[in-house]
């Protein structure tokens, strides 16, 4: 028997042994963090982080002071900042505009007298009175739509896969997200939204409107939700689900013959802000989960005793993804 044959669902795999999987989820994972890293510490990114420190999110309160106000005047607000804020990124606000108001505190460093009045809580670790909010005052700001100048740094935004699903891969995870109790659904959505997992009433939820190689891609990204076992692990940020998630379907996507880099490691990146604790903290459930699906993945489509022997892949079914690789 020759040594490539095809499966059952017609993906080729090969007569790997698992150490060789590891080794191959091994250097994906390795090659996913080095990008990750690569995008994370360059100029861009750390040029997006400025602009983000700068244009700094509003209490829930001038969240709707500003929306009644936009309302009014039947405006879409973006991104919004101060007259001096948006002098210092490169950007003015145009003559004659009229700004939006919100309520800023008023904060002053409290007196001995006070201090001592509100007790120990009052002072800070050198022993000095702290600052505390006296009040509020107006002020206001303008949205970038109303300033001229330079333009906003922007980083790389995770990007639609196209091209089909090699080998079938949506149907392999299928079942196995089907295995774990899930229902899958292909719901439309909104926004930049490409699905979602609900524990709650046990869906698995994929967009219909995307490439069938995205779909598969959105697919193992909740599989790797629920492999990571998130709904059991309350006490793990989101950006570490994000990243724990994205980083196994990148190895499985990957392994599978769907080239994910563009989509993932902008993702990663922005969740983790390529800070290597998140990363390092993830690697070895990333390693594990991943490795096991592989593994599934594999099994399902390794050759049973009726495939017959030499039977071997060509032209675009040898193109498609191959679990060999892994």
């Amino acid at each position: 028997m020759s040594e490539k044959t095809r499966g059952r669902t017609g993906r080729s795999t090969r007569r790997s042994d698992p150490a060789e999987r590891a080794a191959k989820v091994e250097a994906l994972l390795g090659q996913l963090n080095e990008a990750v890293a690569e995008l994370a510490s360059g100029e861009a990114w750390t040029a997006m982080l400025r602009v983000t420190a700068k244009l700094h999110g509003y209490s829930a309160r001038n969240v709707m002071l500003l929306w009644a106000q936009a309302e009014q005047r039947g405006a879409s607000l973006t991104q919004v900042a101060g007259f001096r804020t948006w002098l210092s990124l490169g950007r003015a606000v145009r003559k004659g505009e009229r700004g939006y108001r919100v309520l800023a505190p008023v904060r002053r460093r409290l007196t001995e007298e006070e201090a001592a009045k509100a007790g120990p809580g009052a002072y800070d670790n050198d022993g000095r009175p702290t600052i505390a909010v006296r009040g509020f005052r107006v002020e206001h700001v303008f949205d970038i739509s109303q300033t001229d100048g330079d333009p906003l740094p922007e980083v790389p935004m995770p990007a639609i896969l196209t091209g089909e699903d090699p080998g079938g891969l949506w149907d392999q995870l299928a079942a196995l997200v089907e295995a774990e109790g899930f229902t899958i659904e292909r719901g439309v959505e909104t926004g930049d939204r490409q699905g979602f997992t609900s524990y709650t009433d046990r869906i698995v939820s994929v967009r219909p409107d995307v490439p069938p190689a995205q779909a598969a891609y959105v697919l193992a990204h909740e599989l790797g939700h629920i492999r990571a076992d998130h709904e059991h692990r309350p006490e793990v940020s989101r950006a570490q689900r994000e990243t724990e998630a994205d980083s196994i379907a990148y190895v499985v996507a990957t392994a599978c013959g769907i080239d994910t880099a563009a989509s993932s490691t902008p993702y990663i990146a922005g969740w983790s802000g390529g800070d290597p604790d998140v990363l390092t903290a993830a690697a070895d459930l990333v390693r594990r989960e991943a490795l096991r699906i592989i593994g599934q993945l594999y099994d399902a489509t390794a050759p049973t005793e009726d495939d017959a022997p030499g039977d071997e892949p060509t032209g675009d079914e040898a193109a498609g993804a191959r679990i060999a690789a892994a």
